[in-house]
């Protein structure tokens, strides 16, 4: 049973964080605009969908047990740190997640998520 939970939550975080990679990616350069401006480097914007499809990609096929979920997990809780950064601030940018279509600025809603997504990814790894 405990390789069945794993199985669906590397699933699970997989596709969403390949999806998320996806969405910038056709979105083009404007996703980023508003995350440029709240201090990210261009270079870390730039490379971020691809490190996205990557590691999602390679969660949801469970190749490199464990390193790779715990990867994604070190990613999310980057975005998440992130996240109660920017909050802090007198300037919340909006979450470009998922690409530019998303104008909401971050919130306690997205940190809610990439907790839910880092038990994912650690369910993934050690399920």
């Amino acid at each position: 049973m405990p390789d069945v939970v794993a199985l669906i939550a590397a699933i699970a975080v997989g596709v969403i964080v390949v999806w998320a990679g996806a969405t910038k990616l056709v979105s083009g350069g404007t996703w980023h605009e508003s995350v440029d401006s709240a201090g990210v480097p261009r270079v870390v914007l730039r490379g971020l969908p691809f490190v996205e499809l990557g590691l999602g990609s390679l969660t949801v096929v469970r190749l490199w047990l464990p390193v790779v979920p715990l990867m994604l997990a070190g990613l999310l809780a980057l975005f998440t740190l992130w996240i109660v950064s920017a909050m802090r601030r007198d300037v919340v940018p909006p979450c470009a997640c998922f690409g530019s279509r998303v104008t909401e600025p971050v919130g306690w809603k997205h940190v809610g998520r990439n907790i839910v997504l880092l038990a994912l990814a650690g369910l993934a790894a050690f399920g």
